[in-house]
């Protein structure tokens, strides 16, 4: 890999962890503040700006991504720095979460639409790899620093270390080099780029697919979440240290199972890891539920997070190799507004679920459900890439910029 691409995976790395610090930090000291329903609004407050993903993200279709990506992290620096130094009422407060989480999701198409422009097509698998470990080392490690930050030196310097974060990986970005853009893009209107990459995700069989299973995959996913802690309490009568065991297991898994196929995830067909990777969720949240020890459960999640970090490896190297780089950022707005769709309507049906079923059977639900994604998605997949291969001028690479 480029130095550019390693100066772009150390700002994700940073940018990353500094955002689960802050957010464990906010959370904590909300409910301690305020109460349980506040935690509520602020996990609303943080998550209904991910819905506005396809006209955020039309943003890095229109402009330079990088000056994107430096504007949303100095942004967000001003904000909490905002909230560490002024501790805003609740109803400021939640309109400065929101804020920052506007900047975040505009950040987030931006980012995957750079990479091709970054490594060339034919590095994406190992590209999105090595980022998967950066970034979800942060994500997997963010909460335990934040809550550690916070008993010994409290809610404003943790923040003001999430506004350190953001400082540097806007230096870290701004560092690179300007785009090349291509197409007739940075000449349309604002609308008419919004309207074509939509256009894109309704015509695209590839990303249909990808779409498709992310919305099924995470319905069923996500309930994971509700069920976890019913199972360690109810199930296997353990406790907080438990849940905490399995919660870092996941974590771990989505380190590992990326790094693991760093290496040779561009000599291997991508679909083949996608597929491996609903297997992989599914198998591991099936077992999850039927163990009947702390240490099996431990290794159903380590398998299940693997299976999540290669899904977010293919999923993005899919997008990233059969849409035309000036509509990354649109679809990559649109392919991430389902998840988060998918992971409310998880939580409804969680919710209703858990007391019929409990904890165990909640997660062999879950797991199942997974599994049937992949029935479902690989005729989907195949039939898509198949039909790729086929047309003239496929595959063709672009060239990378170092």
């Amino acid at each position: 890999m480029n130095a550019a691409f390693h100066r772009y995976w150390t700002a994700r790395l940073v940018s990353y962890a500094g955002d689960q610090i802050a957010r464990t930090a906010l959370l904590v000291a909300v409910f301690d503040r305020y109460g349980g329903t506040a935690v509520g609004f602020l996990l609303i407050a943080a998550t209904v700006p991910r819905l506005f993903g396809p006209a955020l993200g039309a943003l890095a279709d229109r402009y330079d991504q990088r000056r994107i990506i430096v504007v949303c992290d100095l942004s967000q620096a001003v904000l909490y720095t905002a909230i560490a130094l002024l501790s805003p009422s609740l109803p400021v407060l939640l309109a400065l979460v929101a804020a920052a989480s506007v900047a975040a999701t505009t950040f987030t198409p931006a980012g995957r639409s750079l990479l091709p422009d970054l490594v060339g097509r034919d590095r994406l698998g190992e590209a999105n790899a090595r980022l998967a470990v950066g970034v979800n080392t942060g994500l997997a490690a963010g909460p335990a620093l934040g809550g550690v930050l916070l008993s010994v030196a409290g809610l404003t310097p943790t923040l003001l270390l999430d506004v350190l974060s953001f400082l540097v990986s806007a230096a870290l970005v701004a560092g690179l080099r300007p785009l090349a853009r291509r197409g007739a893009t940075t000449a349309q209107p604002l609308r008419a780029v919004l309207r074509d990459g939509l256009g894109v995700v309704r015509t695209n069989q590839v990303v249909r697919a990808v779409a498709f299973g992310f919305l099924l995959m995470v319905t069923f996913a996500a309930l994971d979440n509700v069920a976890l802690v019913p199972l360690v309490q109810d199930g296997l009568g353990a406790g907080p240290v438990a849940v905490g065991l399995l919660t870092s297991a996941y974590g771990v898994g989505m380190v590992a199972g990326p790094l693991l196929i760093a290496r040779r995830a561009d000599r291997v067909r991508i679909d083949l890891i996608l597929y491996a990777s609903l297997l992989a969720i599914g198998t591991g949240t099936i077992l999850t539920g039927l163990s009947f020890a702390v240490v099996a459960a431990v290794a159903a999640q380590a398998l299940a997070g693997a299976g999540a970090g290669w899904h977010n490896v293919a999923a993005d190297t899919l997008v990233q190799r059969h849409v035309p780089a000036d509509r990354l950022g649109t679809v990559f707005g649109t392919i991430y507004f389902f998840p988060y769709a998918a992971e409310m309507l998880a939580y409804v049906a969680g919710a209703a679920l858990l007391g019929a079923v409990g904890g165990r059977w909640l997660l062999v639900i879950s797991g199942l459900g997974v599994t049937a994604t992949l029935a479902l998605v690989l005729p989907l997949l195949s039939g898509a890439l198949s039909a790729t291969r086929r047309a003239p001028g496929a595959d063709t690479p672009a060239p990378a910029l170092v």
